[in-house]
């Protein structure tokens, strides 16, 4: 072959001799210089395809980051505002026990079971199995095909969508967007989201907890624990012992307790009946033989934590009870000293003597260097919080003084009435002197 390696030992002279026949003899350049290659149309053309590619893209990214999808399926959009209008649910469990007393206590969830055809416990199981696929914080984003939660609820489509109607109806379901096949645009985002082919969306839900139904289920009765049932349960638990099978098989076909008085599938009573009343004795010399020395006062808590909010220096990451430990040992009297008092002090001897505080990042073992800064001062001299209120005291009974000097010269002053009288006799006075001298 002609051209090729096969038919030509060198293969390269066979391409030139190949390209010259297509696109004729080249010439030498006189001046032995290259030139430089030319961008062409179809260079700009495919340059700018790329860029309208990149910002297409990016628009795609841009829109699935604003809708917030996720799981490995496109969802179609909602608006925020649209969702803002819709209440948020109670929460799973709350949500199911409102839809359950809506159903079975109000005239209206009953109407509305009757109107769509479907049990109780059929509705229940395709809620919990919305429920499943909802926000956990705000009940929103079901987001799953009819197919998925019919999976998950044991029930088929046409019931989904009767459990849904019946949603509607009392306004604990929202539906925000009818599923439906995807446009070019949204197809291109679903790909850019999940990587794969998606031609349809399903619809977008949101469970909601409106004010009415909230107000109107009653609350949850929890009943109270008193300790003396706590005592008297294993002394129960403990008697059925003595009773014989048959009255064992009697209490038990009667279906009642005269022990506990409860449900005997309770879980209380699934708990009383693994107890024991060796493990009791033992949870209670437990709790005897704790020790009440470990116990930290309350203004020792204080004094450390204050301690850590004006020493930062000393704030560790382990328990606050260490710094506690060291003020306990150095022996201060936590109420005499506070945490500022002791921060206070700690800074002026460090400035009486000269020296600067180092910052943390020297300090391997703050605890220690606590120990070591409390061990150098006597704190045995007043605090000076009891300086201060030293201060105040003698302030205070300053005050006081003044103002009992101020009141007996105020009660010393004469009144205006004696003043007066005064006045006149020194004016009855003076008149008989001048009598007495003319005369």
């Amino acid at each position: 072959m002609t051209g090729t390696s096969q038919g030509n030992p060198y293969p390269d002279a066979a391409k030139a001799q190949s390209e010259s026949r297509l696109f004729g003899e080249s010439h030498q350049n006189p001046d032995n210089t290259t030139t430089a290659p030319t961008c062409t149309d179809a260079d700009t053309e495919w340059a700018e395809t790329v860029r309208k590619a990149k910002e297409r893209i990016e628009q795609l990214e841009t829109v699935n980051a604003e809708s917030g999808q996720r799981g490995t399926s496109w969802a179609l959009p909602v608006e925020p505002s649209e969702q803002s209008r819709v209440p948020i649910w109670s929460g799973r469990t709350e949500w199911l026990r409102q839809l359950r007393h809506q159903v079975t206590e109000t005239e209206h969830g009953r109407t509305a079971l009757a109107a769509n055809r479907i049990a109780v416990d059929t509705l229940m199981a395709c809620a919990n199995a919305h429920a499943r696929f909802a926000e956990t914080r705000t009940g929103r984003g079901v987001t799953a095909s009819k197919a998925v939660i019919a999976e998950h609820a044991g029930a088929s489509n046409s019931t989904i969508m009767r459990s849904r109607r019946v949603l509607k109806a009392l306004a604990m379901g929202v539906e925000h967007a009818r599923g439906r096949t995807l446009s070019t645009s949204e197809y291109l985002a679903a790909e850019a989201h999940h990587g794969g082919r998606q031609h349809k969306a399903a619809s977008s839900w949101s469970l909601s907890s409106p004010k009415a139904v909230v107000m109107s289920t009653p609350p949850i009765e929890r009943p109270q624990r008193s300790r003396r049932t706590r005592t008297v349960a294993p002394a129960a638990v403990a008697r059925p012992n003595k009773s014989t099978p048959s009255d064992h098989s009697k209490a038990t076909a009667s279906g009642s307790s005269n022990r506990t008085g409860r449900d005997p599938l309770s879980s209380s009573t699934f708990v009383l009946s693994f107890s024991s009343v060796g493990r009791t004795h033992q949870r209670a010399h437990a709790r005897k033989t704790i020790s009440t020395n470990t116990q930290r006062p309350i203004e020792l808590q204080r004094a450390a934590a204050s301690l850590a909010v004006h020493a930062p220096i000393f704030n560790t990451s382990s328990h606050i009870g260490v710094i506690a430990d060291g003020i306990r040992a150095a022996g201060i009297d936590t109420t005499r000293w506070t945490g500022r008092d002791i921060a206070q002090a700690l800074s002026r001897h460090t400035a009486d003597n000269g020296q600067i505080w180092p910052t943390a990042s020297e300090i391997t073992s703050p605890i220690a260097f606590l120990r070591f800064k409390l061990s150098q001062l006597d704190w045995t001299r007043p605090s000076p919080s009891e300086k201060r209120a030293q201060a105040d005291a003698a302030r205070r009974k300053e005050i006081a003084q003044r103002q009992d000097e101020l009141a007996r010269r105020d009660a010393a002053q004469a009144s205006s009435a004696t003043r007066a009288a005064a006045r006149t006799s020194f004016a009855q006075h003076l008149a008989a002197v001048r009598m007495a001298r003319s005369d």
